[in-house]
């Protein structure tokens, strides 16, 4: 059974658009994460809510890691096998939600990669593709482990790679967080590319 999880933190300029478009592709459950928005995105959210989304507020901002992290302890709790993670803002399309699905019943661990291709998608930002480079480089070297895009927020867990994990990041952090405890727990797993989309809010 698959949960999406979509960590929200002041969208509302993209929650419906996003709602709209993650409902046309994917009819399962969905957990919405709001971190203490204060634009809005509190009142929106409810009105979105149907028989398949779950909603969790946070009063004040915690961070995206802490979102996420409470939103996998939900997944663990309500027995989800898959849980999917996605950012709202309309940078990750949902219509590829269903190659995680697939590609997760192989593999613990399925990670979105907009610079997978080879030539690079155009439309990502030269300094944000220097960044990875240099960062994905950096990881190479001290873990000995390769990552194409370790800032995709875009991707897959299977439940028994998350009973495992030691996670305690609250920030932006917790994706690097979550490489570092695959390299530590000797998880498998996969790269596939996903879209490059940069929206500029």
């Amino acid at each position: 059974m698959t949960l999406v999880l979509c960590p929200v933190y002041n969208e509302s300029g993209s929650l419906e658009e996003f709602y709209g478009k993650l409902r046309a592709r994917y009819d399962g459950d969905a957990l919405f994460v709001d971190d203490g928005s204060l634009d809005g995105s509190e009142r929106i959210l409810p009105g979105l809510r149907d028989h398949r989304t779950f909603l969790l507020r946070h009063p004040v901002r915690i961070g995206y890691g802490a979102a996420l992290r409470d939103g996998f302890e939900t997944a663990l709790e309500r027995h989800y096998t898959k849980i999917v993670t996605l950012d709202v803002d309309l940078q990750h399309d949902p219509k590829e939600i269903a190659a995680f699905q697939r590609m997760l019943e192989g593999h613990e661990v399925v990670l979105g990669s907009r610079y997978a291709r080879r030539p690079v998608q155009p439309g990502a930002p030269p300094q944000r593709l220097a960044i990875n480079r240099y960062t994905a480089g950096l990881i190479r070297e001290l873990f000995s482990i390769t990552f194409t895009d370790p800032f995709c927020g875009f991707r897959g867990y299977r439940s028994s790679f998350l009973k495992k994990a030691r996670l305690a990041e609250n920030g932006y952090g917790l994706g690097l967080e979550i490489l570092l405890e695959m390299k530590r727990t000797k998880t498998p797993f996969v790269e596939i590319p996903v879209e490059t989309i940069y929206v500029d809010h």
